[in-house]
């Protein structure tokens, strides 16, 4: 059985996949989406959740955000 990983903000993660010039970058925060569903007068809302946001700098110095999914991560 595979066990779950956990990232908390400021972890630092890389991708999984082999790339060329593959960054290292840090988790931001969690990423999640709120949808309401039902009438005006009585809705449901549920929280689905996307990935983290990750940040990291590129060779030229600028700062680069992206959401990740928690299985493409290490």
């Amino acid at each position: 059985m595979e066990t779950k990983v956990f990232f908390l903000p400021g972890d630092a993660v890389t991708l999984r996949q082999d790339i060329p010039n593959k960054p290292v970058m840090y988790v931001v925060k969690k990423v999640t989406k709120t949808i309401t569903f039902g009438n005006p007068n009585s809705q449901t809302k549920n929280d689905y959740f996307q990935g983290f946001l990750c940040r990291w700098f590129t060779k030229d110095g600028t700062v680069q955000n992206e959401v990740y999914n928690t299985k493409d991560l290490i």
